[in-house]
């Protein structure tokens, strides 16, 4: 048998009259889903997709990034109002240190007091005293969230306290070295030196914790910018990665969409999700051009029907040709002697010609049915009467080729699922791409046996001259065809492979250069609840 998708018939090797040199096996199937849309079930898939609740893409990359701002707003606030704290804690450590230096000078003129004597000392420690109750009285609620309430309460007791002594000290009479030295007192000034002591400690006190809460507060920052940095880190990754689905799964699923259209399976987009996007677009665009191929490939098979008419013309003519012939003779004899002849005879006559009228009428009526337009509904096929109906199209074809045609069906075999006119057409093809591929003669053997539970293995052998190897892939390729120009299309095949496909079935050929070549069709057998 010959490859190539012109009409039916396209030998490689026999339009040039030789077969290239000896190749080996090779094979070639073909799967497919035998959905096909009809008009009512594209319009409802259009419906379907096009009726849901929009969530466009652009809608949810916006929404994605006003959830990144306010993340990052957030963060920006968080860390601002740290760093105005962080802030605020050093302005405080600032008065805290001060406070304690105002003591520690204070404490300083003390001793200098208590060594020489001298007022103006006591003037001195007095005015660090009220210059600490200042910074004591502006800093008063902040000192007052550092210490305990007791503890505050004590210090500012302590200061006041630490004052009254300056001033009772002051307020002695002048000592014995002149008015520059005051009266000494031990008793007040032991208190003096006590208070003083009590008051540098709550300063130191109060200086370290406000240090050990700035640190803390510093610390604290520290581990919230790294915590912020983290789940920042997390919520972009999950932004992306989250955008980046929504995106490429629709594109993977269009993808596959086209692959599975180009593998023949022109099963409808239906929806996925509850929403609608501009990808639903597409699916709607792509269930059309499904439509559309669909529709087109029905006219194509048509248009292919029309073509093998035109190879079948000699044929056709031959076999038209001799039932008239008979009929003019039988009319002829009739009207020159229709005196001499008995009933009888004239009624054998009459027979005759009607005999010859049926069958004209069967050729032509056989033609009709192969070329009507039909719907390709699926319905249980008997292998054999298909088998012999296809070989009677080809038969005179058969007889001015010199080629024999054997058939032979195992028993039992089940019927198959497809489309009468459509598989009569597959086979048309192929015997005619035998009978061309064997241009001196030879044998045409088409056997049919069950394969398996689910196909029928159908074999078509002839021996021609074969398919060189390069030519082996291609020869299912619409328009692909080694014939003459003007000899072939290049979609005999082509059209076998898609009709094939539309019934979940499968082809594979084998061919040998020089010896012949053999097309496997697998046919779904037919079940009774389909």
């Amino acid at each position: 048998m010959v490859p190539g998708k012109a009409g039916p018939g396209d030998p490689p090797a026999a339009a040039a009259g030789q077969c290239p040199g000896p190749s080996s096996n090779q094979g070639q199937v073909m799967k497919s889903d035998p959905l096909t849309p009809s008009n009512d079930q594209a319009l409802s898939a259009e419906k379907s997709l096009a009726e849901r609740p929009r969530f466009s893409i652009r809608f949810r990359i916006i929404i994605a990034f006003i959830l990144a701002f306010l993340f990052s707003f957030g963060i920006a606030t968080t860390s601002m109002i740290f760093i105005l704290r962080l802030d605020a804690r050093q302005e405080f450590l600032e008065q805290a240190r001060n406070f304690s230096n105002e003591i520690q000078e204070a404490r300083r003129y003390e001793k200098n007091f208590f060594l020489y004597g001298s007022r103006s000392d006591l003037y001195e420690a007095l005015n660090n005293a009220n210059a600490a109750g200042n910074v004591l009285q502006s800093a008063a609620s902040e000192m007052g969230s550092v210490l305990r309430r007791r503890d505050f309460e004590a210090l500012t007791e302590n200061l006041n306290e630490y004052k009254q002594l300056l001033n009772s000290l002051l307020s002695q009479k002048p000592g014995p070295g002149g008015a520059e030295t005051a009266a000494r007192d031990p008793e007040l000034e032991e208190n003096l030196r006590a208070s003083g002591h009590q008051l540098l400690l709550l300063a130191s006190d109060l200086e370290k914790k406000e240090r050990e809460k700035a640190r803390a507060t510093a610390h604290t920052f520290t581990l919230v910018a790294l915590f912020s940095l983290a789940i920042n880190l997390i919520v972009m990754v999950w932004l992306a990665t989250e955008l980046t689905r929504q995106i490429l799964q629709p594109l993977g699923r269009a993808v596959g969409y086209t692959q599975r259209i180009a593998e023949g399976d022109f099963t409808l987009i239906t929806p996925r999700r509850k929403y609608r996007d501009e990808f639903s677009n597409l699916a709607i665009a792509i269930n059309r051009m499904i439509s559309e191929l669909h529709d087109k490939q029905e006219q194509l098979v048509q248009s292919r029907k029309m073509a093998a008419i035109g190879t079948l013309t000699s044929g056709i003519a031959h076999e038209l040709n001799n039932p008239l012939n008979n009929i003019s003779l039988t009319t002829e004899a009739m009207l020159d002697g229709l005196e001499n002849y008995s009933d009888d005879q004239k009624k054998k006559m009459l027979q005759d010609i009607f005999i010859e009228v049926e069958r004209a009428s069967g050729t032509v009526r056989n033609l009709l049915d192969f070329t009507r337009l039909e719907k390709s509904k699926f319905e249980p096929i008997g292998v054999p009467e298909l088998i012999r109906t296809s070989l009677a199209l080809v038969k005179n074809e058969m007889n001015l080729g010199h080629v024999e045609a054997e058939a032979s069906f195992a028993d039992p075999l089940p019927r198959v699922r497809g489309n009468f006119r459509n598989l009569e057409q597959v086979f048309l093809n192929l015997f005619l791409n035998s009978i061309q591929a064997m241009p001196d003669g030879g044998r045409l053997k088409v056997e049919a046996r069950r394969e398996s539970e689910k196909f029928v293995r159908i074999d078509v052998t002839d021996t021609g001259c074969g398919i060189p190897q390069e030519n082996r892939t291609k020869i299912f390729d619409p328009f692909f065809t080694t014939k003459e120009e003007g000899i072939g299309t290049g979609l005999g095949l082509s059209v076998s492979y898609g009709i094939i496909q539309k019934m979940d079935g499968g082809i594979t050929v084998e061919s040998e250069v020089g010896k012949g070549t053999t097309f496997h069709l697998d046919l779904p057998v037919f079940k009774e609840n389909e």
